[in-house]
C-alpha cells in the first residue's frame, strides 16, 4: 500500500507516544506494525511532518527513530522530490552482526558453539545438496579445487587456506536457501577464522591434506545431490575440527 501523504488509513495502527519513551516508543509501534503485516516490504511511510503529527511528537523524535530503523535496515531513507521512507526486505546479515558480537563478548562459549556447529552445519550441506543451483554448486567446486591445489605447495599460509576455508562453508550456506541458516554462518565465521588460525595442526601436512579431501567430497556430495553423503561428511568434517582444537587445548 502507499501511504505517503495519507494519515487516515494509520489511524488504527499508531498511537499518541509517551513523552518519557520518546523515540523508543515510535520504534515500537512501527516494528509492531511490521510485526502483525500492517506494514509489509515495499509500504511507504508517511512523511516526517505526518508522522510528528500521528504520533504527537517532535520531528526531531521522529528523525531519531528513522535513523535507528535506517542503521538496523529495517527501512531505506530516498532523499529528493521522489524521496520518502519505506519498508525494506531484511537481510541475513542484520542477524549474522548480532549473533557475533554475541560470540566476540564471550556470551557463548567455544565448547556450545561447537556442539551447535555440528548438527547444523550438516543440516545446511543437506540443504544444499537440495537446492544448490548450477552455479553455486560450481562456485563450492571451485573452492574445494582451490584448496587441494594450494595445499600442494607446503609453503601455502595456513590463513589463506582458512579464508578459502570460511568461503567454502559461506558458499554452502548460501546454496542452502535458508536465511536463517545464511545469518548463523555469517555471524559466526570471524569466531570460526580465529579459532581456526590458533590450531596448531593447521601446520601439519597430513591435516591440511585432510581438509582438502573433506572439502572435496563434501563438494562432490552436493553436486551428485546426495544429501545424506554431503551432511555426513559435513559433520565429520566440522567435529575432526573441533576434536583438533580441544586436544590442542587439552595440552596447553
Amino acid at each position: 500500500m502507499d501511504v505517503d501523504g495519507n494519515t487516515n488509513q494509520f489511524s488504527s495502527v499508531f498511537n499518541k507516544v509517551q513523552p518519557v519513551r520518546g523515540f523508543e516508543d515510535v520504534l515500537t509501534q512501527i516494528y509492531n506494525a511490521i510485526y502483525s503485516n500492517q506494514l509489509k516490504t515495499g509500504d511507504r511511510l508517511p512523511s516526517e511532518r505526518e508522522l510528528a503529527s500521528m504520533f504527537e511528537v517532535s520531528r526531531t523524535t521522529i528523525r531519531e527513530a528513522i535513523r535507528v530503523l535506517e542503521a538496523e535496515q529495517v527501512v531505506e531513507v530516498k532523499r529528493g522530490v521522489n524521496g520518502g521512507i519505506s519498508i525494506i526486505e531484511p537481510k541475513p546479515n542484520q542477524l549474522a552482526r548480532s549473533l557475533e558480537t554475541l560470540l566476540h563478548f564471550r556470551v557463548a562459549t567455544f565448547t556450545e558453539l561447537a556442539e551447535f556447529r555440528t548438527d547444523f552445519e550438516g543440516k545446511t550441506a543437506f540443504l544444499a545438496a537440495q537446492r544448490a543451483t548450477p552455479h553455486e554448486i560450481n562456485e563450492i567446486t571451485h573452492i574445494a579445487e582451490k584448496f587441494e591445489k594450494l595445499i600442494k605447495d607446503i609453503d601455502t599460509p595456513w590463513e589463506r587456506l582458512i579464508d578459502l576455508d570460511v568461503s567454502f562453508h559461506e558458499a554452502v550456506a548460501y546454496a542452502s536457501k535458508n536465511q536463517i541458516h545464511i545469518a548463523i554462518m555469517l555471524g559466526i565465521q570471524s569466531v570460526l577464522r580465529k579459532t581456526a588460525l590458533s590450531l596448531e595442526s593447521g601446520n601439519d601436512q597430513h591435516f591440511r591434506k585432510q581438509q582438502g579431501i573433506e572439502l572435496m567430497e563434501i563438494a562432490q556430495a552436493i553436486q551428485n545431490r546426495d544429501s545424506d553423503k554431503a551432511k555426513r561428511i559435513m559433520a565429520e568434517h566440522v567435529e575432526g575440527n573441533i576434536t583438533s582444537k580441544m586436544n590442542q587445548n587439552s595440552t596447553d
